[in-house]
C-alpha cells in the first residue's frame, strides 16, 4: 500500500504549497502601496504636470484686465502651458446718438466698464411703490482732457501681480536655502518671465483698443430694454470711437512676428511642463507657488476696476433718473440732443407711443433727428455711418 499512499501525500503537499503561493500572490502588497503613497504625498510632481494644463480661460481674462503697459503683472500659475498652445489657434450693446444704430458689444473694455459701473453704483430700490423708485438710471460721462485712450492707469489690481510674484520667489528660495534645491527657483523665475512675456505681445493692445482714438461721437452703453442702468459717453476731439470699438471682432490677422513669438512661447512652456514632470523633489513648493498664482489670476479676472484702469479715462458729469423710462429719455434729449431719441427703439422695441404731454416734444425731437441724418448723408463722403 505504501507505493500508493506516497504519491497521494506528495500530491497533497504540492497542492498545499501551490495554494499558499497563489494566496500570497493574490494578497495586496501593502508595503509597496504605502511607499508609493508616501512618495506621491512627499513630492506630488505627477499631478503638477497635469495642473500646468488647466485654466487657460482664466488666464486670458486676467491678461485682458491688466494688459496695456510695458509690464503685465500676471503671476506664474497653472494653465499657462495650455494657454500658450491655445494662443496659436486663434450682452451689452452700444447705441450711437447721431447714427441711432444699435450694435452688439464685442469689446472686453466696454463690457467691463458697464459691469463695474453697475456693481459700484448705489443700489436701486426693488419696491415700485417707493418714492425712490427708478425705472431707469443713466449716468453721463465725458473723456477727461489731456488723457490718452489705451494707456491704463496702475491700480491695486495691477500692483497685486507684482506682490504675488515676490511672494512666489520667496517661497522658491526656501528649498534652495534648506536643501540646496535650486530647480524650484529656476522654474519659478522661468515661468514668471514667460508669463510676463505673453502680456508684451503688441497684438494684445491692438485688439483691446481696436478703434480710432479721437473724434468719437456720443454713445450709450446699455443692456437694452429691461435693464435699469445705462452709461452715456459724450464724444469729443479726444474721445475714442466707441461704436467702432464695440463692433470690433478682432478680425485683424496676427503678424508673422506675433505668430513666431507665440510659437516660441508655446515651445518653452512645453519644456517647463516636461521639466516639472521629471522632478523628484520640491513638488509641494511648486504646488504652493502655482496655487498662489492661480488664485491671483482668478482675483484679477473678476476684480472691479475704474474705467481709467481699462484705458478709458472718464469724468462723471451728471446722472438722470426717474420713475418712468419715457421721462428719463425726454430729459436726456433736452440735456444732450439726439441721445434720448436714439434710445427710443432700444427701450420701446415694439414702438413708442408718447403720452399726451410729451407728444409735441418728441415730434420736434424727431424733426431734429431727421434733419441731422439728412445732413450726415450729404457729408457721407467725409464720414459714413453704417449699421
Amino acid at each position: 500500500m505504501m507505493p500508493v499512499i506516497t504519491p497521494l501525500l506528495n500530491i497533497s503537499i504540492n497542492a498545499s504549497l501551490l495554494d499558499q503561493t497563489t494566496y500570497a500572490k493574490l494578497q495586496p502588497k501593502s508595503g509597496a502601496t504605502i511607499s508609493q503613497l508616501k512618495a506621491q504625498w512627499t513630492s506630488p510632481t505627477d499631478i503638477l504636470s497635469l495642473l500646468m494644463l488647466l485654466g487657460p480661460d482664466v488666464l486670458q481674462r486676467a491678461l485682458a484686465q491688466v494688459v496695456g503697459r510695458r509690464v503685465t503683472p500676471v503671476a506664474f500659475s497653472f494653465g499657462w502651458a495650455s494657454y500658450a498652445v491655445n494662443a496659436l489657434l486663434s450682452a451689452a450693446g452700444v447705441v450711437g446718438a447721431k447714427s441711432g444704430h444699435s450694435r452688439e458689444n464685442k469689446s472686453w473694455v466696454i463690457g467691463r466698464i458697464l459691469r463695474d459701473y453697475e456693481q459700484r453704483a448705489p443700489p436701486l430700490t426693488q419696491d415700485k411703490k417707493s418714492s425712490s423708485w427708478e425705472s431707469l438710471r443713466v449716468s453721463i460721462f465725458r473723456i477727461k482732457a489731456k488723457t490718452m485712450t489705451g494707456v491704463p492707469t496702475c491700480d491695486w489690481v495691477w500692483f497685486s501681480g507684482l506682490g504675488v510674484v515676490l511672494v512666489q520667489i520667496v517661497i522658491a528660495l526656501v528649498p534652495l536655502l534648506l536643501h540646496k534645491e535650486w530647480i524650484v527657483l529656476l522654474l519659478t523665475c522661468c515661468g514668471t518671465l514667460l508669463a510676463f512675456s505673453n502680456g508684451l505681445l503688441a497684438q494684445w493692445c491692438d485688439e483691446k483698443w481696436d478703434c480710432p482714438k479721437e473724434g468719437g461721437g456720443d454713445v450709450t452703453i446699455t443692456q437694452g430694454n429691461g435693464s435699469r442702468h445705462s452709461i452715456v459717453v459724450l464724444g469729443g476731439k479726444n474721445a475714442p470711437d466707441l461704436e467702432i470699438l464695440a463692433h470690433s471682432d478682432s478680425g485683424m490677422t496676427s503678424s508673422l512676428s506675433t505668430r513666431v513669438v507665440a510659437g516660441l512661447q508655446a515651445l518653452l512652456w512645453v519644456l517647463v511642463v516636461i521639466t516639472v514632470a521629471g522632478l523628484k523633489q520640491g513638488g509641494w513648493y511648486l504646488l504652493a507657488i502655482g496655487t498662489i498664482g492661480m488664485l491671483q489670476n482668478v482675483f484679477v479676472a473678476g476684480s472691479l476696476r475704474q474705467p481709467q484702469a481699462h484705458g478709458i479715462h472718464l469724468e462723471h458729469l451728471n446722472t438722470v433718473s426717474d420713475d418712468k423710462v419715457c421721462k428719463v429719455l425726454a430729459q436726456l434729449e433736452r440735456l444732450y440732443p439726439l441721445v434720448g431719441s436714439s434710445l427710443l427703439p432700444v427701450f420701446y422695441p415694439a414702438g413708442f407711443k408718447a403720452p399726451s404731454y410729451q407728444q409735441e416734444f418728441w415730434r420736434n425731437a424727431e424733426l431734429i433727428r431727421s434733419a441731422t441724418i439728412a445732413n450726415i448723408s450729404e457729408r457721407s463722403g467725409t464720414r459714413s455711418y453704417k449699421p
